[in-house]
């Protein structure tokens, strides 16, 4: 756990929700606001980050558990928190806990035992390019965005893949920040992590085994189909 910790309580969380590779993903947030709308509250956010979703679905009025195992990331969301109305407040409880100390069976068994019967699960997995399994473009340092921070900072983000490990379905990754601070400080900070990659019917395949039942299955927020073209691996299932 402290290794994981380490890597989620870093100079990340001082970036995340004013990158603009987040800032221009908003179709998740609706999603899953419907989907709690759909199915009924209190909900579940398994690693909520600074609580882009959490306090969403809180301000349209459903009780919801954030969790995260970073501190810093709890931090952000409990400023954002604070910012809401008394009613919405009340509505979201936030706990430091670890989903990762669990392997994949245990921890859908585990998401089962929590589940209402009327209760869904709902999985979110970018799906495989193939190319990232192998391809060694990848290996050199890609620029992802560039923005600027109201306190003066010049942010720019690139990413690479440090090494393939086809055998293992991982990747190792890095994300790097380079920073310009206006007293003329530059800093890179570098973000490395194993990034392991799943195939639609491996995750099918655990859902089952786990006695889960595919209700959905889609290739975007919008709830589109899952095609080769998907950007996402989206599914619904139930105990």
């Amino acid at each position: 756990m402290t290794d994981e910790k380490a890597l989620y309580d870093n100079f990340i969380a001082d970036y995340y929700d004013t990158s603009p590779i987040l800032v221009q993903r908003t179709q998740d947030v609706g999603f899953y606001v419907n989907s709690v709308k759909k199915y009924g509250d209190p909900a579940l956010e398994l690693g909520c980050g600074t609580g882009r979703i959490t306090l969403a679905v809180a301000e349209v009025g459903y009780r919801i558990v954030g969790l995260d195992l970073s501190e810093k990331m709890l931090r952000r969301a409990e400023e954002k928190r604070a910012k809401l109305s008394r009613e919405a407040r009340e509505r979201v409880h936030l706990v430091q806990a670890d989903m990762t100390t669990f392997d994949q069976i245990a921890c859908l068994n585990r998401v089962k035992q929590h589940l209402a019967p009327k209760g869904r699960l709902i999985l979110d997995f970018f799906q495989t390019d193939a190319q990232r399994m192998h391809d060694p473009k990848f290996l050199q340092e890609a620029a992802l965005a560039e923005y600027d921070l109201p306190d003066g900072r010049h942010v720019g983000i690139s990413e690479r893949i440090a090494a393939f490990h086809r055998g293992l379905q991982r990747n190792d990754v890095e994300m790097i920040f380079s920073v310009r601070h206006p007293g003329g400080k530059h800093e890179r900070l570098v973000m490395a992590w194993t990034l392991r990659y799943f195939f639609r019917y491996e995750v099918e395949h655990l859902l089952a085994r786990c006695g889960f039942q595919l209700e959905a299955l889609y290739g975007n927020f919008d709830r589109s189909p899952l095609t080769d073209d998907s950007s996402e691996m989206i599914f619904v299932a139930s105990p």
